[in-house]
């Protein structure tokens, strides 16, 4: 089906955002044999979608020309999204108590010890006390202590009395280190046990703190609620970077090596792609998949994947495309090529903001590239970053929506 029947078929009517321009007229053996610059089908389209420059700038489109050279493939396989084990991590109560208050919320981006939360713990209130005694006890031992050594140097107490003195400092002391570390394993900080002081509350907040830089992406806990000392009360993950975790099997692992690009398709993010390196493989077959792990690091700066999301990812391996060695084919970057009403359309850029949709015929592809058997001739500009947005133009149009913008 030829553009401009396609565009017949949506029944598109653009508003004063996107106009169409009427066809020429054309004798129809004239139209299959192009024009005089040869752009092949490209030619039979005279309808033209006219954008405002606002609109343009929103959608941020981008352009590649198509290529003629080799189409190189790679091995294809599922992966699934997930943290980095560094890149994730759970908040534990720590001590039996109720929750307080809650801090922050989800989604809220956080610093490494920042507060999240307040648990109310009498174990918590305990611990407090316990080292605030021991102190002051060993604060009392060590003098006691110090005195009885002048002593003993003056010849005024006994060996005895001075030894028995370091001997309770020495006991006191272990008590006091002991009731210091309670506190450490309950995390409060050096800071926060030597800002205790002995004629204060023995309060019993404690507070839940961010081990990391990152997200916050879980709270299963509401204000009230009775946790124990091993509950999960909030998760904080980084998601600057994720990781692809991708399961090869045995009889293609011998392809694979570490360092090679590897390029995502999300299922849940259609028309873009996701590049990453792999960085790691398994030494270990599953003796019931006959699998191997293979881990794919990707850059997330943008923030649109998300741990949990499923994906189709192409290692480039280096071989080419099937067919004669050697040859090359006409090729454009995968995300140009778009589905509208069952046929493959390219966009053409026709002026500063004008775009026609041009159907083509695809052959073989790779995670990046994909070969044009009929429609577009090399050297030709089509959108790439953004084509997905001009098919939705289509679509809405063909529904009688009109632009939004």
């Amino acid at each position: 089906m030829r553009a401009s029947a396609l565009l017949s078929v949506l029944g598109l009517v653009l508003l004063p955002g996107c106009q169409k321009e009427p066809p020429p007229a054309a004798h129809p053996a004239e139209a299959p044999h192009g024009d005089e610059h040869g752009h092949g089908h490209e030619a039979a389209h005279a309808e033209a979608i006219t954008l405002t420059p606002e609109a343009v700038r929103n959608a941020r489109l981008q352009t590649a020309e198509a290529q003629r050279k080799p189409l190189a493939v790679g091995l294809t396989v599922p992966a699934r999204l997930a943290f980095p084990q560094r890149g994730v991590a759970q908040v534990a109560a720590r001590v039996p108590g109720r929750i307080a208050s809650i801090e922050v919320d989800l989604g809220d981006r956080v610093k490494k010890g920042q507060v999240l939360g307040y648990l109310e713990s009498p174990d918590l209130g305990r611990a407090r006390a316990d080292y605030l005694a021991a102190t002051m006890k060993a604060q009392v031992a060590a003098e006691n202590f110090r005195r009885e050594k002048e002593l003993f140097a003056k010849g005024i107490t006994s060996e005895r009395e001075m030894r028995e003195a370091e001997g309770t400092y020495v006991t006191i002391e272990a008590d006091r280190n002991a009731a210091d570390a309670r506190l450490h394993a309950l995390s409060l900080t050096d800071q926060e046990i030597k800002a205790l002081r002995s004629d204060e509350h023995y309060s019993t907040r404690f507070p839940a703190r961010a081990p990391l830089d990152g997200t916050v992406v879980d709270i299963p806990v509401t204000v009230g609620q009775e946790v124990g000392g091993t509950t999960p009360l909030f998760t904080v993950g980084d998601l600057s970077t994720l990781w692809a975790l991708l399961e090869v099997s045995e009889a293609q692992l011998a392809t694979v090596r570490q360092g090679q690009a590897v390029d995502l398709a999300v299922q849940a993010i259609p028309g873009q792609r996701f590049q990453g390196k792999v960085t790691y493989i398994g030494d270990i077959v599953d003796e019931k998949t006959r699998t191997t792990p293979v881990r794919v690091v990707l850059p997330n700066t943008e923030g649109n994947l998300k741990p949990g999301m499923f994906a189709t990812a192409e290692i480039s391996t280096g071989g080419t495309a099937p067919g004669t060695p050697g040859t090359e084919q006409v090729v454009v970057p995968r995300e140009a090529v778009q589905q509208v009403a069952g046929e493959q359309v390219v966009f053409v850029p026709k002026g500063p903001h004008q775009f026609q949709a041009v159907d083509v015929r695809t052959g073989a592809s790779s995670a990046t590239e994909i070969e044009i058997l009929e429609g577009l001739e090399p050297g030709t500009a089509v959108v790439t970053q953004g084509a997905f947005i001009l098919k939705s133009e289509l679509s809405k149009e063909s529904m009688g929506e009109g632009h939004s913008h």
